[in-house]
């Protein structure tokens, strides 16, 4: 068992001993009480595991009833941040207690007890076991009662109509056509809200979901402050001043095969179990002087569910039209809206519009900021087809043997010629972009427009808080710029990424990309000989090669709070 310093002892001697009875216990919290890592007023709407809850520390003066020190720890701590909580109690106690020794400590764990007569047994402090501390028993009562008294994240009576229409956007999904500047306004004059401003997010891999801005002031300067922010308190400070409600959608990551799977040379092709994309939705509002809230109450819930179900009819309405030219397009709904003081539900008129103008003009911002940094490299983001799924793997050596001498579009690598026979590891790292067949065709004939691909890199960059990241670009024959994916730090940590890249090592950075049809059905992530239409041997490069930097991760929108 640890025990104090000498010296340590004899400083804690030196205080005077008072006659004081403190009460000590340590306990776990509900995960929501966790200290938020920034000063963000804004709540946190992802809740962490249960085998993850905060414990908090307690020492309280059972004589003065007055606390003296509290700490909230990890729960995997041991008991040594006990007697650290302690020692705080007992040097520096939080104002008016002054500093003393104990006469007499009380616990109701009989381990914590054995374990504190040890480390103090030289302080003349006696530790007792009792069945319950009644001071701390009320101090955390009040503790639990304070973060249990957030209203549900919707009011009952409105959360099934609500669920509703977040599902059936979620069915149409506009972000796949809809860019996060085009602008559309949804006529309410209910609910203390005469316009909504709706904006689709999603179009960029962010997170999915409509933002509907309560003003168009408010829109239009949450875009100007973002152009305008260099600093990550600039940018936080303007993500507060937004006034909003928002539907948003979490899509909880899918597990990754580790490795490709084997090809079926005969007999049928093995197939991948499918499964729809689950979906979660994630309410709530903003507001500059209230900050970010991960709960609706009465009228926002019936205010968000008519903007949605309006949303969805104009989008049913127009979306072919939407998906060619967003132009000037108008609908008026009837929706039937619940009452606040009846069970009656009352018929209300909402005019839908696109708002081209303000799309050209909020788009015009990015341009602009675009035109003031000449020297940035563009990265592009369009190469890719809308759902293709890109997925890192590993394919063995005799698959790359296959791939090599099929007749398929071919790039080979004289490095990649030399270490193949060797048959060194478990085989060659790739990234595979599979989509249907025309898509893949198409895709092909671009990138063999850009003089086919030169090599794969990881640049570090970081979203508007400061949160570490990499962005994966493909650099292409020519030096353009295409970015495949956005990996934040929970996936830089997983074992999958980190045993990819420790493959692309054993191979001295040699992979190779694999365009592949087959998208749907028991071939999607699983493609058979004859999907493979593309064979691309490169190289992965250092991000000090490309010499960009730490880049930030664009558009801003993302609402992970």
């Amino acid at each position: 068992m640890t025990t104090l310093n000498r010296s340590t002892l004899r400083r804690l001697k030196k205080l005077k001993q008072s006659s004081a009875v403190w009460e000590g216990d340590r306990r776990a919290l509900p995960a929501k009480i966790r200290q938020p890592q920034d000063s963000s007023n804004i709540i946190p709407l992802h809740g962490h595991d249960e085998e993850s809850k905060p414990h908090c520390i307690l020492w309280v003066d059972g004589s003065m009833g007055m606390v003296r020190s509290m700490d909230v720890v990890e729960s995997a701590v041991g008991q040594e941040a006990f007697v650290r909580a302690l020692l705080q109690a007992i040097e520096h106690p939080q104002s008016p207690a002054q500093p003393s020794l104990p006469q007499k400590i009380l616990v109701c764990d009989r381990e914590l007890q054995f374990y504190l007569r040890g480390v103090l047994q030289d302080l003349g402090i006696s530790v007792e076991y009792v069945e319950r501390l009644p001071l701390i028993d009320e101090i955390f009562s009040h503790i639990l009662e304070s973060f249990t008294a957030n209203p549900p994240v919707v009011p009952e009576r409105f959360a099934a109509a609500l669920h509703k229409q977040s599902e059936q956007l979620w069915q149409n999904a506009p972000w796949n056509i809809l860019w996060d500047h085009q602008v559309i306004s949804i006529k309410l004059d209910h609910w203390d809200l005469d316009t909504l401003y709706a904006i689709v997010m999603g179009k960029m891999g962010l997170e999915q979901g409509v933002i509907f801005y309560r003003s168009e002031e408010s829109l239009v300067k949450f875009r100007q402050r973002i152009v305008a922010g260099n600093s990550e308190d600039e940018i936080e400070e303007t993500f507060l001043h937004q006034d909003c409600l928002f539907n948003l959608f979490e899509t909880p990551e899918l597990e990754m095969e580790d490795d490709f799977p084997p090809f079926p040379f005969r007999g049928k092709v093995r197939a991948l179990p499918t499964a729809t994309t689950p979906m979660k939705p994630i309410y709530g509002a903003l507001h500059p002087l209230e900050g970010g809230r991960p709960y609706l109450y009465d009228e926002e819930a019936i205010a968000l569910t008519v903007a949605l179900e309006a949303l969805n009819s104009f989008w049913e309405q127009y979306r072919k039209r939407l998906n060619s030219n967003f132009g000037k397009l108008s609908g008026t709904y009837t929706v039937y809206a619940p009452n606040l003081d009846s069970d009656v539900e009352e018929a209300i008129k909402v005019i839908v519009k696109t708002m081209p103008d303000l799309a050209d003009e909020l788009h015009q911002l990015v341009e602009e900021e675009d035109d003031d940094d000449d020297d940035s490299p563009l990265i592009n983001e369009d190469l890719w087809p809308d759902n293709a799924l890109i997925h890192m793997m590993t394919i063995p050596w005799e698959q790359v043997e296959f791939l090599r001498n099929a007749d398929i579009h071919h790039q080979f690598s004289d490095a990649i010629t030399a270490i193949a026979p060797a048959k060194k590891g478990e085989g060659l790292p790739g990234l595979m972009i599979q989509t249907s067949r025309p898509k893949a065709l198409e895709l092909i004939e671009e990138i063999n427009s850009f003089d086919g691909i030169q090599s794969l890199c990881f640049n570090p960059a970081e979203d508007i808080f400061g949160n570490a990241c990499q962005l994966g670009l493909m650099v292409m024959g020519n030096d353009d710029l295409h970015l495949f994916g956005e990996f934040d730090k929970s996936t830089l940590n997983g074992e999958h990424h980190k045993r990819w890249k420790q493959r692309a090592k054993n191979t001295k950075g040699n992979i190779c990309v694999i365009i592949a049809m087959g998208i749907t059905g028991a071939s999607r992530g699983n493609p058979a000989p004859h999907h493979i239409l593309g064979y691309y041997e490169i190289k992965i490069i250092d991000d000090k090669e490309l010499g960009l930097g730490k880049l930030r991760a664009e558009p801003a929108f993302d609402f992970e709070f």
